[in-house]
């Protein structure tokens, strides 16, 4: 393994903070937010004040959030990046995978747990010390496994053109197979071998006071991110990034 230099991992994570801010990224934590509002709204209404469905207002937030800020933001990143060379400059400059790899990953999932947090206190549900702590570690476990699938696909991505185009249909399968699993069997069976099924099961669960993730979603969570991750720095040495 080769080693990460701290000024080095600084400097993309510096770099990758400030580009989530500009005007291409920060409409996705925003519009997460008031996606989550508009739910909020919408199930208290309708349910009359039912227990649960603030929590379900709370799972299609984050779904909302993990899928965009995971798959779409930094896909779109690194597309830019090779759009406009920058990304062949950081590659001269002895950036190995690891580092950069980490410096994209950092600032994304950072800005993506800030949103889930505040998505709790939009939809009022309230928890426990240890509930908080099972909801940070799916939350945060499914926004580092959205966020290496989205630099995959930006490996794959000449532009950001292109990256929206990719991107599409993978946030549209990983966001609403779970969203619909209350209206077919078939789909819940399919949704618990995606993360981002079990991590709106777990928000469920957490409401309900119950585990979080069970034995079988915790190896599948395990699973994804292991594999995302080998496949993330196989794809990157492999399309010459690193020479």
């Amino acid at each position: 393994m080769k080693p990460i230099h701290i000024r080095k991992l600084a400097a993309i994570i510096d770099v990758k903070g400030r580009a989530l801010f500009s005007k291409n990224f920060i409409i996705m934590p925003i519009f997460s937010l008031g996606f989550t509002f508009l739910m909020q709204i919408i199930y208290e209404r309708a349910s009359g004040g039912m227990a649960g469905m603030n929590a379900y207002a709370l799972a299609m937030g984050m779904l909302m959030n993990v899928s965009m800020m995971g798959f779409y933001c930094t896909a779109a990143a690194l597309a830019e990046e090779k759009e406009k060379n920058t990304l062949r400059t950081l590659m001269t400059s002895s950036v190995n995978s690891l580092e950069f790899f980490l410096g994209s990953l950092i600032p994304v999932v950072l800005m993506s747990e800030v949103v889930n947090i505040l998505c709790v206190f939009i939809t009022h549900v309230s928890m426990t010390p240890a509930q908080w702590g099972a909801y940070i570690a799916v939350t945060t476990t499914a926004s580092v496994i959205a966020a290496v699938v989205g630099m995959i696909l930006g490996i794959f991505s000449k532009n950001q053109v292109t990256a929206s185009t990719i991107t599409t249909p993978v946030v549209l399968v990983f966001m609403m197979i779970p969203m619909f699993t209350g209206f077919s069997e078939t789909l819940q069976k399919i949704s618990m071998f995606f993360f981002t099924g079990i991590a709106f099961d777990a928000i469920a669960n957490i409401s309900s006071g119950l585990p979080a993730v069970d034995i079988k979603g915790i190896a599948v969570l395990t699973a994804e991110m292991v594999l995302s991750v080998f496949l993330f720095l196989v794809l990157y040495r492999r399309n010459g990034f690193e020479r």
